[in-house]
């Protein structure tokens, strides 16, 4: 209900489809939602939709859009509601207030009360009258720091509502300096102050005016045409004061001078109440190539492989080691499309397979526990090319990626072999074997091979004539010399203590092995397409379901957190005249491969797929503005990356975040230190979960580059 009542809240607030759809760049109008309103500090508004920055909700507890005696807000959860609010250093450093406006919900004949908190300490106690209401509470010097101050409301008593179980309601919450002026609590005053965007343009009151938490790139843009005053334009950067970059009533303010960063963008208004038209970040012009079908397909997914142990990926190894040596992958990748950043959308097979072939979320499609099967009604990547005609074919090491769990669908059963299930050798040797009878038999048509690899996944084998390259210490003569199981690596997950520093060694050796082995097989099978006179007409993708964790964060193997080393896989996508040899540094994720292939193939896009199409990024010209890449664990955790801002959430007293460009290993956690790297991954990933189950990038955009489908 929530999420139902979130959709119509942005329907009525949401403007119109940008004019400039083709522009590769970032509207600020259409993503109002994500600025936050600067009035004497910042005025967090729970009648619009971009309140949920504020208030850490993975799960749907708060009901926004709730009306009440002539005013909409946010229904708290319960008896208390916590709101994180950003102060920045100048704020911080004067005597302060909060306030808030809000409708309390009673019981007939008791009083109500609500006792103020700020960082966890009382600063205050207010007996309430009936009806909506404004307070404003005196904050003890010295108490509000610069970053996120959290400030709860908690009531004496819950009451009984429609939408659930609460003490009140919500108008707006700020932290502002003692001399403000106190807001007139009418709502129609209160709207016109603290609006955004009214008649499609910007609102910048004097002085006041909007923070966005964006992460451009070379070659953009902030473009914009002020009336009713002119605009100052001031950039900030973690550890920084803000730097003005521009202002006038005409703007055209180039950004490369913070290009790859977070950056805290604020325009602040002034002579007058200031209304900005065509605001935005000018960037490229999206355009999709010519479509160029291909006869034939080839999906060679390597379970378990990470990013950042392939040469052709500019991201050094985690734990320092070197590249593993990839020739014919390598080769590949100089003739194609590498997509860098590219994430799975689940930390292990079931999820991020499910994802991979239908374009949903995890959270849409379920397929993240160990009974649920993928369900008959999605579109799967070999359903959507067998309606195009082509013979399909699979060959899999993986056991969940079987008909057990439905991921068989859209292969004739005689065509799908599961190599575990059967009782079958299940090495690329085995599966190339195999694959290139069925390639023999079913050339003379269009095919979709999918060829399911999973040498990297335990278990790790020793193989000799790749492990010397790898544990180049020598001389090991342990446990793990010839391999290391499936089990024996869950022993040692469940270990408080890991093993020995040359153990360690020893097992990420076998795993890098078994990447140059599963290479090897590969350029077998590239050898046969080029032999069967089909590989000019084949199209390649690369990809993974997973990585594998070396302790780097603690632990080992996978399914256990969102690090890098789990969700961060390769995408390599080889079809010249529609996949140029570039690499594409956007943002892309599993859920896109299914609509791209799509698009290719000229077919309609199913109901319920979230990803976007990818062609027109991949064409476009010019600067394209970086797009918000997500994984999950289950329903319990989430990560959001865009450009170099990353955030993990696991709830609202979890939240980790780290500046990947600077940090690539995560060894740093930067959530209290570095505010605008947060929120320039944390809103989107609020935006995102208030509209989780339901999110399509068709319509809505990226969560951290909204359009004007919401």
């Amino acid at each position: 209900m929530f999420r139902l009542m979130l959709f119509a809240a942005l329907l009525l607030a949401g403007p119109s489809l940008p004019a400039h759809a083709a522009d590769a760049g970032y509207d600020l109008v259409a993503n109002a939602p994500l600025a936050h309103v600067y009035r004497d500090g910042v005025v967090a508004d729970a009648a619009a939709p971009g309140f949920v920055k504020y208030i850490r909700d993975m799960n749907g507890s708060w009901k926004l859009g709730v009306k009440a005696d002539g005013r909409t807000g946010a229904l708290l959860p319960g008896l208390q509601s916590n709101v994180w609010l950003p102060v920045d250093a100048d704020l911080a450093g004067q005597a302060l207030v909060m306030e808030a406006g809000f409708k309390p919900l009673k019981k007939s004949g008791r009083a109500q009360r609500c006792d103020v908190f700020i960082e966890g300490d009382k600063i205050g106690s207010l007996e309430l009258s009936d009806g909506w209401q404004m307070h404003r509470v005196k904050i003890p010097a010295g108490k509000v720091k610069a970053g996120l101050v959290k400030v709860r409301l908690h009531f004496s008593y819950a009451v009984d509502h429609p939408k659930g179980k609460s003490a009140g309601i919500i108008r707006f919450v700020r932290i502002a300096p003692e001399s403000a002026a106190q807001p007139v609590f009418d709502e129609a005053a209160l709207a016109g102050n603290i609006a955004p965007v009214r008649g499609g343009a910007l609102q910048l009151n004097d002085g006041g005016g909007l923070d966005y938490y964006i992460t451009p790139v070379k070659g953009m843009t902030l473009q914009g045409k002020a009336t009713g005053g002119s605009v100052e334009v001031f950039a900030q950067l973690d550890g920084q004061k803000p730097q003005r970059l521009g202002g006038g009533a005409e703007l055209s303010i180039n950004l490369d001078k913070v290009a790859g960063k977070a950056v805290r963008l604020m325009l602040r208004g002034k002579g007058g109440t200031v209304s900005v038209t065509g605001a935005r970040i000018a960037g490229g012009t999206l355009k999709a190539p010519a479509v160029k079908k291909p006869k034939y397909v080839l999906f060679w997914l390597i379970d378990t492989l990470r990013a950042d142990k392939l040469p052709f990926y500019d991201i050094p190894n985690a734990n320092g080691r070197p590249k593993v040596k990839t020739p014919h992958l390598s080769k590949l990748a100089a003739e194609s499309t590498v997509f860098e950043p590219f994430w799975v959308q689940g930390n292990e097979s079931k999820a991020s397979h499910a994802s991979l072939f239908t374009g949903t979320y995890p959270v849409k499609h379920g397929v993240y526990t160990h009974k649920a099967k993928l369900k008959d009604s999605h579109t799967t990547l070999a359903e959507a090319f067998k309606k195009a005609g082509f013979k399909t074919g699979g060959f899999v090491s993986n056991g969940y990626v079987s008909d057990r769990w439905n991921f068989a669908q859209g292969f004739p059963a005689k065509d799908f072999t599961n190599t575990i299930r059967e009782g079958k050798a299940n090495n690329a040797k085995a599966l190339v074997r195999s694959a290139k009878k069925w390639v023999d038999a079913n050339k003379d048509k269009p095919f979709y091979l999918y060829m399911g690899t999973s040498d990297p996944h335990v278990t790790y084998r020793r193989h000799k004539a790749f492990i010397d390259q790898y544990d180049r210490e020598g001389g090991y003569n342990g446990r793990y010399m010839k391999s290391l199981s499936g089990t024996e690596l869950g022993k040692l997950k469940g270990k408080k203590r890991p093993p020995s520093q040359r153990d360690q060694t020893r097992i990420e050796a076998l795993y890098e092995n078994e990447i140059a082995f599963n290479d090897k097989w590969f350029g077998e099978m590239v050898a046969h397409l080029q032999a069967a006179g089909i590989w000019d007409e084949t199209l390649v993708i690369i990809g993974s379901d997973h990585g594998d964790e070396f302790w780097e964060h603690g632990s080992c193997g996978h399914g256990h957190n969102l690090h890098q080393e789990l969700i961060n896989v390769p995408l390599v996508i080889r079809w010249p005249g529609m996949f140029p040899a570039t690499r594409a540094t956007f943002g892309a994720g599993g859920v896109d491969l299914l609509p791209t292939m799509q698009a290719m193939l000229g077919q309609k896009r199913p109901g319920d797929v979230q990803g976007a199409d990818l062609l027109p990024f991949v064409g476009a010209q010019g600067a394209v503005y970086p797009r918000a890449i997500i994984a999950s664990q289950g329903r319990g955790s989430y990560a959001l990356q865009v450009g170099p801002a990353k955030v993990i959430m696991r709830s609202e007293r979890s939240i980790t975040a780290y500046d990947v460009k600077a940090d690539p290993a995560e060894k740093s956690d930067v959530f209290g230190s570095k505010v605008v790297t947060t929120l320039a991954a944390m809103d989107p990933l609020s935006v995102f979960l208030s509209r989780a189950e339901d999110w399509d990038k068709s319509k809505m955009g990226s969560p951290n580059n909204l359009s004007g489908g919401l």
